[in-house]
């Protein structure tokens, strides 16, 4: 079998518009041309494809069959053309991105959408993890770039650059009775607190930790799903817990007098390997991250 890609072209379109004629204007080509790539194809191929009406085409049952098979040829022949020219062109090929799991969402979408825009041959990989796998990651070169919650500290093998900032609110089940106050940290003290687990690695806790009872999870969507479940109390991002409080399933509460007016703030940070050198892929993620607003 000799089969072109341009017999297939013209089969797929005369199939997709149902005409020799109208498949001939997409193909910008006579309707007699279009016409012979098809009888070509059907002698290639031993089958017939179409049932010739005075007034229409009739596709058969085998080439209704054959359609998509024509249709995934030229889709691989698309990538193939594409992955030949990002070559040329000295294209990045491959990019490993490692992501705090808590921060995953609509704003981080958009900025993998843009990227596989600029580079449609780039294989690209997301890992989502917790925050202390993804520096892990960076370093164990599983993933050329993370961006997780900062750590509050650097490493002498990374680059660390600032992500943006969001709010913290202290949450806690109705149960506990705590809404929209200022609770004093001896009643605080005496509750469940569900603790972030990444906090307690890097012997943080003393200062994250406020009651004398802790269940450690290690990321914010769980210790949501646990405060949902538990007489509890968290501290979660306002994004992950608004919808909860919202709904009147968390209540808000304050352990600053301030707390009302000025939100607890933690930080997002990117890292890489310094020794290692960035593809155009790469810094084209940092620059879109360290343009999203803070949350």
């Amino acid at each position: 079998m000799a089969a072109t890609l341009e017999q297939l072209n013209a089969f797929v379109i005369t199939v997709d518009k149902g005409s020799f004629k109208q498949a001939s204007y997409q193909i910008g080509k006579h309707t007699s041309t279009v016409s012979g790539l098809i009888a070509n194809l059907e002698a290639e191929l031993g089958i017939e494809l179409f049932i010739r009406k005075p007034r229409s085409l009739e596709i058969t049952p085998a080439g209704s069959e054959l359609y998509q098979y024509a249709k995934s040829v030229l889709r691989e022949f698309d990538l193939l053309d594409v992955k030949a020219n990002s070559l040329i062109e000295g294209l990045p090929s491959s990019l490993t991105i490692a992501v705090d799991s808590d921060l995953m969402g609509a704003e981080l979408s958009a900025v993998f959408a843009s990227i596989l825009s600029n580079y449609p041959a780039l294989e690209l990989k997301v890992l989502s993890t917790d925050p202390m796998q993804v520096r892990g990651h960076v370093l164990n070169e599983q993933a050329d770039v993370g961006f997780g919650v900062s750590l509050f500290s650097g490493h002498h093998e990374l680059t660390l650059a600032d992500g943006y900032s969001f709010d913290v609110t202290f949450v806690a089940s109705p149960a506990l009775g705590f809404k929209e106050q200022v609770v004093p940290l001896e009643r605080v003290r005496g509750q469940l607190q569900v603790g972030a687990l990444f906090m307690k690695q890097l012997g943080k806790q003393d200062t994250h930790n406020l009651s004398s009872r802790i269940i450690y999870s290690n990321n914010s969507r769980s210790t949501l799903e646990l405060l949902l479940q538990s007489n509890a109390w968290a501290m979660l991002p306002s994004f992950i817990c608004e919808r909860a409080i919202a709904a009147g399933d968390l209540e808000e509460f304050y352990i600053s007098p301030t707390g009302s007016v000025r939100a607890n703030q933690w930080a997002t940070e990117l890292s890489w390997l310094t020794a290692k050198p960035k593809n155009a892929a790469m810094d084209l993620f940092i620059k879109k991250v360290a343009q999203l607003p803070n949350r």
